[in-house]
């Protein structure tokens, strides 16, 4: 960590610098979590906005209180729950560490090492039969249901493909469901080809700007090769970000667009769209998911229902930067929405237009949309006896 006058440090710096000199450096957890505070405060794009709202002496706390739990720390597995319960008090998303690639490798060969925890690592890719994959259900000659669970880059040619194959259903149903309570996000791009039928107006789009350092620099120059080799349009996305990167001093913001609003449509409306369509949405969809809620509900058919959204699109466009062990990654925002602060969705979520119950379990979730069902065929909203009642 660069050094300070005591005088000016705040209290968690000071706390790191002298644990920089206490600390057996043979630790790998101790060293990956003390890197992390400075790391975040210089290259994260929410970190210095965020600090003085947690609180410097809360920081300091939560930090001396993992800096105790790590020295106790028995392997991989642990570290990764210590260190991603740390990162908590810094924001609840777009903030995680994960084994590092190979990192299981290194942990099998070390003497009583175990191995890291799947749970904390970035997901593995699905088959194509996978269970998150898009579905669509007839329920009525009316009404039909779209099922999202995931935003997952993977998943938009079965999207384009669902919409294909059912083409003559879309066109005779006007009142959609589309039920993203359980969407665990992904990329923007997958959820591309449904905006033909939800959006015959012209969106607003509002952009982000990057937080140019030389680590943030050198995570850009490195993402396509290391995460999506041979993705050409991985690769010309990158570079034009490093050129904005590359244009202004390090701890300046940077723009690929000039504008913060845009106004221009990127697809060409379907002919014939549904009437209505109600997005069922819960506390489990962040961010794609959310950045999908926000471009839909400009839809003047569109109504939002269920309950807020998890509260994760801020700060985005994640990039790994390697700990001081070797053996994990933090990942970390290198941007921020323009949005900010105007509309902020970290702190409170996408809220619906209409705010449902809680959910119970599968029978309540089912009841839900069934009650979504009738609504949109001008029934009512309320969920019938005996189908479950959540919470008041």
């Amino acid at each position: 960590m660069a050094a300070c006058l005591a005088a000016a440090c705040p209290a968690w710096a000071q706390g790191v610098q002298a644990a920089e000199h206490a600390l057996g450096a043979g630790d790998a957890c101790a060293k990956d979590l003390e890197a992390m505070p400075a790391f975040l405060m210089e290259n994260d794009a929410g970190a210095r906005e965020l600090l003085p709202q947690r609180g410097e002496q809360s920081m300091a706390a939560a930090l001396l209180k993992a800096r105790s739990e790590a020295a106790q720390i028995a392997d991989d597995k642990a570290c990764l729950a210590l260190l991603n319960s740390y990162l908590k008090h810094w924001r609840k998303g777009h903030l995680w560490v994960s084994s590092s690639p190979g990192a299981e490798a290194q942990a099998a060969a070390a003497p009583g090492a175990a191995p890291a925890s799947a749970a904390t690592a970035p997901p593995a890719p699905e088959p194509a039969s996978g269970a998150r994959q898009p579905t669509l259900r007839l329920l009525t000659p009316r009404t039909l249901v779209i099922h999202l669970p995931s935003f997952s880059p993977q998943h938009r040619a079965a999207l384009e493909t669902l919409l294909r194959k059912q083409r003559a259903a879309l066109l005779s149903r006007p009142n959609w469901i589309i039920d993203v309570r359980d969407n665990d996000g992904g990329a923007d791009s997958s959820y591309a080809p449904l905006l033909p039928w939800l959006l015959a107006e012209q969106p607003v789009s509002v952009g982000v700007e990057w937080l140019s350092t030389p680590a943030n620099q050198r995570a850009h120059e490195q993402i396509c090769a290391r995460y999506a080799p041979g993705d050409a349009a991985c690769v010309l996305f990158a570079q034009s970000v490093l050129a904005a990167l590359r244009a202004v001093p390090s701890g300046a913001w940077a723009r690929v667009q000039a504008d913060r609003f845009v106004y221009e449509r990127s697809v060409v409306p379907e002919k014939r769209r549904p009437q209505k369509v109600a997005v069922l949405m819960d506390r489990d969809c962040g961010s794609s998911c959310e950045q999908f809620l926000l471009t839909v509900r400009q839809g003047l058919g569109v109504k939002l229902l269920g309950r807020p959204s998890f509260g994760a699109l801020d700060y985005s466009n994640m990039r790994p930067f390697t700990l001081p062990s070797g053996r994990r990654d933090l990942w970390y925002a290198t941007s921020r929405s323009l949005r900010l602060p105007q509309l902020p969705v970290d702190a409170f979520g996408v809220l619906p237009d209409i705010l449902l119950p809680e959910l119970q379990g599968p029978a309540d979730a089912a009841a839900e949309l069934q009650a979504v069902q009738r609504w949109l065929e001008g029934g009512s909203l309320q969920r019938l006896p005996g189908t479950g009642g959540g919470k008041p």
